[in-house]
């Protein structure tokens, strides 16, 4: 289920600091853990489905935001330790009012279109949802700058690149965390990008405010089509074997990780 809607409004909670975030859509739902009950032998019975587990819903589902100035820090923050440390969701959908409690991030995604604004999609769940009551906080988001994504935000082992025309970066929680640089862009002679197998760094600067450091890139997969005789579009996704570290430049132009 995707919900869209203008007067919406979602509010992250970390560390009792609420901060509204530009709502683009989302797909947060309450699922009860349920077991099939079979009928008993001989006795014509409509299978039904009986409570298990602790009878609190699970929570599951992602939201996605554009980047702004207001909500950098603390979506750079939840992107770093999301997975560790639980944090809070206001969500108005105006037609329900609802409280995530104690989420968890399994995962996020960001991604951005050449000269176009940056998303970040976080992947949660939990187990505690609750309406609003009277004491609650409805915080519109303030229009205010957007990051965006363009030409030589990108650098390939030091070189800047003015070729990809989008790119993804996606991160997995489980039994192991896993990393996924994916790129696009359309080939073309000479290009470094050609035949790269490895990167020892790539480093992605948005809007000279949010930072993603990544090394030890490998290829993952490769995939070429084309739309018209001329142009031939390229798909690389690379595994990032080592580090991805996030960072923000704060007021003083100093790049920190977020806290």
């Amino acid at each position: 289920m995707y919900i869209y809607g203008s007067e919406c409004t979602l509010t992250l909670v970390r560390n009792a600091e609420l901060t509204a975030i530009p709502y683009t859509l989302e797909t947060i739902r309450e699922e009860r853990e349920e077991t099939p009950l079979d009928p008993l032998v001989g006795y014509m019975m409509p299978l039904v489905n009986v409570p298990c587990g602790s009878g609190e819903p699970k929570v599951l589902g992602c939201t996605v935001t554009r980047v702004c100035g207001t909500s950098l820090v603390p979506l750079a923050a939840l992107l770093v330790d999301g997975y560790l440390k639980p944090f809070m969701l206001y969500l108005n959908r105006i037609v329900e009012k609802r409280i995530y409690r104690n989420l968890l991030l399994s995962g996020w995604e960001v991604r951005a279109d050449r000269d176009e604004a940056v998303y970040v999609r976080i992947d949660m769940e939990g187990r505690e949802a609750a309406d609003w009551d009277y004491t609650t906080p409805d915080i519109p988001w303030a229009q205010n700058e957007t990051l965006h994504f363009y030409d030589g935000d990108i650098v390939l082992d030091g070189i800047a690149s003015d070729n990809i025309y989008r790119f993804s970066l996606t991160r997995l929680y489980g039994d192991a965390i896993s990393t996924v640089l994916q790129i696009h862009y359309p080939l073309k002679d000479g290009d470094a990008l050609n035949n790269i197998q490895k990167f020892s760094a790539v480093t992605l600067t948005l809007g000279k405010r949010l930072r993603f450091t990544l090394t030890g890139l490998a290829l993952l997969t490769f995939h070429a089509n084309t739309d018209n005789a001329e142009e031939i579009l390229v798909v690389r996704r690379f595994r990032v074997d080592s580090d991805c570290m996030i960072e923000v430049c704060n007021d003083k132009g100093e790049w920190v990780t977020p806290a």
